[in-house]
């Protein structure tokens, strides 16, 4: 497994497209609130090991080679993580428009189901897919454990706009439109490199505002399992949202995998 962080940057940006980049992520403890009052869990204290996470939200430009790979968008492979999934896939053949075209805007109109995949796809990229493909051994992407790309749970998310910081947003206290897109000021996603004032302690961007972000994490429920229509974590606020708590890096909710919207995209986390 690749663990040169500057090297593997620049062979996932290969895969992709530019601008990409893995931050660094020291593990650690992360404090998540209780949501119980709305239906999320009862938060709690976890620790997290080291991890790397994308510095930017993925772009359309970089979904766009998942869709024109001829082993990517359409190959069943990438969507056996679940039953769910795999129908999600036959009852989509064809990806959803973005709703903001621009190379380098965050990808929107992104169903959970659709990030996981993309995730799926990179990591067998980054893990010799051809030669597994070759081996008839693509099903082995079927085990979670076996990803070394994947969404972040809502801790790792939290963990990378934070670290150990006890800030409300990844860059102080106090809002700041020159650090994100949020509140309609710009009325619709930036280029992910827009807002470099707004950068989180590991370097990461647009982890507030731009678009909200699909977690691994079920909401309300404490297990992992990537199976079923259990509402997931989605973090970070977006583009049209104006409320101070709901941009808070702590704050939580919860939407349908199912849910292909406007303002939410993904970015994804490397394991090493």
């Amino acid at each position: 497994m690749l663990r040169n962080r500057k090297a593997l940057s620049r062979i996932t940006e290969a895969i992709l497209c530019p601008p990409f980049e893995w931050c660094r992520v020291q593990g650690g403890l992360v404090k998540i609130v209780n949501a119980l009052h709305y239906g999320g869990n009862k938060g709690g204290e976890y620790q997290t090991a080291s991890y790397a996470i994308a510095k930017y939200p993925i772009t359309n430009a970089q979904y766009q080679r998942f869709l024109d790979d001829p082993n990517g968008f359409i190959n069943m492979a990438w969507w056996e993580y679940s039953s769910e999934a795999i129908q999600w896939h036959k009852d989509h053949r064809k990806s959803k428009m973005t709703a903001f075209d621009g190379p380098d805007l965050p990808r929107t109109r992104i169903s959970w189901f659709d990030s996981m995949a993309f995730c799926a796809w990179l990591s067998a990229n980054l893990n010799n897919r051809d030669q597994a493909v070759e081996n008839g051994d693509t099903l082995k992407i079927q085990n979670l454990d076996t990803w070394s790309v994947r969404l972040p749970t809502e801790q790792e998310w939290q963990r990378a706009a934070l670290v150990d910081r006890d800030w409300q947003y990844p860059w102080g206290n106090q809002l700041e439109e020159r650090c994100a897109n949020y509140g309609k000021t710009v009325g619709h996603p930036t280029h992910v490199e827009s807002y470099p004032d707004g950068r989180s302690p590991c370097g990461a961007m647009d982890m507030l505002g731009n678009v909200w972000e699909w977690c691994l994490t079920p909401w309300g429920v404490d297990d992992i399992d990537v199976s079923g229509y259990t509402y997931r974590i989605i973090k970070g606020g977006a583009w049209n949202v104006s409320n101070p708590e709901h941009l808070r890096a702590t704050d939580r909710y919860g939407n349908s995998p199912r849910g292909s919207l406007n303002d939410a995209g993904f970015r994804c986390a490397y394991h090493y």
